[in-house]
């Protein structure tokens, strides 16, 4: 970090086949990155990019603040806590912001993917719960609030929610994403008792693979959760920062992307 002004620590592990490799990725090499930002001369700013999942889902459906008690229910989000736990303990000798972005979407993106792939086939999976609400963020606009936040000398310190200012149901998004791409669709219910059976099932076939799976038990109690949904309001009162790009443009622009490169 010799020379450096600026630092974006936005790598992290979001699958992995173990649990160590979660606090490999997010842990250890954090404190590393803080410990080399700490000697670093001329360094102005410090950003981490958190997660939602360091917090966890809203048992009430009313949307998490920064001053929410963090309660995360995956090895993933128990890495990011633990992340952000290390950038307070260094925060005397590192100018540091934390962010956390909920689900993010956009070019690029492979989680999101899987949502376009099941319309495409006209399949509308309703995993756990009928009714689900959740907050999102385009790629365009977190990458705009990471710069904005490392700049500005109003963030030292702080931690902030980044999201769209709506709150989504996951059928508004199927119904936009039906439309957008003239796939007429039928629900598929998936009660959570059957999402845990098939995240089973799958984790036990990954034992005989290198990759991490698609879906294991840790995945599945994100699913089925009800309600991942938080609010922005500390952001924009401290620097201004919206978001602007409207779901429908966002998710057309996604289209169009995976589209051009092939992947639906």
């Amino acid at each position: 970090m010799h020379g450096a002004e600026y630092v974006f620590h936005i790598a992290g592990v979001t699958k992995a086949r173990r649990e160590r490799e979660f606090f490999d990725g997010n842990v250890t090499t954090t404190r590393n990155l803080l410990e080399a930002a700490s000697r670093a001369d001329h360094l102005r700013k410090f950003c981490h990019l958190s997660s939602l999942t360091a917090v966890g889902p809203s048992y009430t459906g009313l949307p998490l603040d920064e001053d929410s008690p963090c309660r995360p229910i995956t090895a993933y989000g128990v890495s990011k806590l633990q992340g952000e736990t290390l950038c307070q303990l260094y925060s005397s000798r590192v100018p540091l912001v934390i962010i956390r972005p909920p689900a993010v979407y956009g070019p690029r993106d492979q989680d999101i993917l899987e949502l376009f792939r099941w319309v495409r086939r006209g399949i509308k999976p309703m995993l756990g719960k009928k009714h689900k609400s959740l907050t999102i963020v385009h790629v365009t606009d977190l990458a705009r609030a990471i710069v904005e936040a490392t700049l500005s000398e109003r963030t030292k310190g702080e931690t902030y929610f980044v999201a769209d200012q709506n709150i989504y149901s996951l059928a508004d998004i199927y119904r936009r994403l039906t439309t957008l791409i003239g796939k007429r669709t039928l629900p598929l219910p998936a009660p959570s008792f059957l999402v845990y059976s098939v995240a089973a099932a799958v984790e036990l076939v990954s034992f005989f693979s290198s990759r991490p799976p698609v879906l294991n038990i840790e995945k599945a109690r994100d699913l089925v959760q009800p309600h991942w949904v938080c609010n922005s309001r500390k952001i924009e009162d401290h620097i201004g920062f919206r978001s602007q790009i409207t779901l429908d443009e966002g998710l057309k622009t996604t289209l169009d992307w995976y589209e051009s490169r092939g992947w639906l």
